[in-house]
């Protein structure tokens, strides 16, 4: 069994082999990002590093070459299209090809919807949901030069499939990559092609995605504007939810696990999955939204 505990097919029924090969990991100076850099890197892949933080990634790259690994960190702000295009041409450059792409780098503002600014919409999407599709749009076409086969996953979020509240944007992008990845999935299909889209959607992770907003929308924006006493509250029941979470570097082999078998859906928390069977079922013939809490 697999980490999902999917089914493990054989080396020579896998859809994609690893060794050898390159991929390109945004959001990677830490958390998921560094997680699936450990782990691709293990399975023999050379991986390009990109993240808004320059210092950071060039540190979390330097850990994996003083591993023996093959490793470089790229600076950049994802939801800027030419920064992306500067990250594919840093890739070419460096390895003349490019076989995974992870578009992983995430943004988040935790407040309720009359409290959120038309500022904090398009930052978080700028990331969440303009990241994911400059990546796609820039290194599709490169991956498609892959000759045994590459693949695009992005990083949603259970979130992505149940909307719970005080989390409006971050809901709004993480759904618009699912339907991103299946359109893209779905083309693939249709179309007989060697490569494939994935989807993660992680449930809680032990990440620091709320401290990492608030410093990277710094460092992209400046200042900004400071939480109130109930954001500060939710902030840190959030803090608190995510500390006890999957360590990331387990997150990260089961991205591999997917994109090795071919995997639409890759999920950490496979339980939390009931809330979503939840909110079907009161579809039809009910018509009403279910609680959908994940905490």
């Amino acid at each position: 069994m697999g980490p999902q505990g999917g089914k493990v097919m054989s080396d020579d029924q896998l859809v994609f082999e690893p060794h050898g090969k390159v991929a390109v990991i945004t959001g990677a100076a830490g958390g998921i990002g560094l997680g699936m850099a450990r782990a691709f890197t293990e399975a023999g892949m050379a991986v390009v590093m990109a993240d808004i933080d320059a210092d950071r990634v060039e540190a979390a790259a330097a850990e994996l070459r003083s591993a023996g690994h093959d490793a470089i960190g790229v600076q950049a702000d994802v939801s800027k299209l030419d920064d992306v295009q500067a990250m594919a041409d840093a890739t070419m450059d460096t390895h003349k090809r490019v076989d995974v792409l992870c578009n992983n780098a995430g943004a988040a503002v935790f407040a309720k919807l009359f409290n959120v600014t038309v500022d904090d919409w398009e930052w978080t999407l700028g990331v969440d949901l303009w990241g994911p599709i400059y990546g796609t749009k820039v290194f599709q076409p490169l991956i498609q030069q892959s000759e045994h086969g590459g693949h695009i996953n992005t990083t949603s979020s259970v979130s992505g499939l149940i909307a719970g509240a005080a989390a409006g944007p971050y809901n709004v992008a993480k759904s618009g990559v699912i339907a991103l990845m299946a359109t893209l999935e779905r083309e693939f299909r249709i179309g007989k092609s060697p490569h494939h889209a994935s989807v993660l959607c992680p449930g809680p992770i032990n990440t620091e995605i709320s401290r990492n907003s608030v410093r990277n929308r710094k460092a992209a924006q400046g200042e900004v504007a400071q939480a109130g006493e109930a954001g500060k509250k939710l902030g840190s029941k959030i803090g608190d939810f995510l500390s006890n979470g999957m360590d990331p570097d387990e997150v990260g082999r089961i991205v591999l696990d997917g994109i090795v078998n071919g995997r639409f859906w890759m999920f950490t928390h496979p339980r939390l999955l009931k809330l979503y069977r939840e909110q079907i079922e009161m579809m039809d013939p009910d018509g009403m939204l279910s609680q959908g809490r994940l905490t």
